[in-house]
């Protein structure tokens, strides 16, 4: 649906309700056929994860429809944990009737923009990534914070990798406000206390961005 956004100090309404059923069936469908560099995304995460340690523990933030939890467990052997968090009901269940098959599935309804998210929680994790799932907090300004309390909840060796897109020179107003630029997705990452802070791959207008905890 249109996004109707006029003053760049509010947070962006959503284009999508997830949740309302319908919505959500709508979007998992169109995504896969409107958006084809998810694929390619997904298979660089599961790399990524696939380079832990054993014994690894992962959370996703806004795991929507368990597509990239999928794509990871169904090539990584290494993970003792997967956890998968939304604040949509309709979401979690799409995600426990994909992924009943993997044991090390763990589902926690919770909303990252909430001040006490974390509180759900069981840290520390190996790892915290994100699909195209930061910028629902719905305002750039918002994600510094946010990775601040990701610094607290990743152990000390730990990875942070956030996939996202970020606005070009021509931007409408309400994408200059949601998404960050590479420089600044970087600079909150370093300000955070992340290290090495890096571009690991992008795609037209989507980035990966890889961030480590000091050991």
């Amino acid at each position: 649906m249109p996004i109707h956004y006029t003053d760049p100090n509010l947070d962006v309404p959503p284009g999508v309700d997830f949740l309302d059923a319908e919505h959500v069936r709508d979007w998992v469908a169109a995504c896969e056929l409107e958006k084809p560099w998810r694929l390619p995304m997904r298979i660089r995460f599961a790399e990524l994860v696939g380079a832990l340690p054993q014994g690894s523990r992962v959370l996703e933030l806004g795991a929507g429809p368990g597509l990239l939890a999928e794509c990871i467990l169904e090539r990584c052997a290494n993970l003792a944990s997967y956890t998968l968090l939304d604040f949509s009901d309709h979401m979690l269940s799409l995600s426990r009737d994909r992924l009943q098959r993997f044991p090390v599935t763990q589902l926690v309804k919770a909303n990252f923009k909430a001040p006490d998210w974390t509180e759900a929680l069981s840290p520390p994790y190996t790892a915290v990534i994100a699909m195209q799932a930061v910028h629902e907090i719905r305002h750039k300004r918002h994600v510094p914070g946010l990775y601040q309390q990701l610094r607290r909840i990743v152990s000390p060796g730990g990875t942070v990798a956030v996939c996202d897109w970020t606005p070009d020179d021509g931007s409408v107003l309400w994408r200059r406000s949601l998404f960050l630029t590479l420089e600044e997705q970087l600079h909150a990452l370093a300000a955070a206390g992340f290290a090495d802070a890096v571009l690991d791959k992008a795609i037209g207008q989507m980035v990966l961005v890889v961030g480590r905890v000091p050991e």
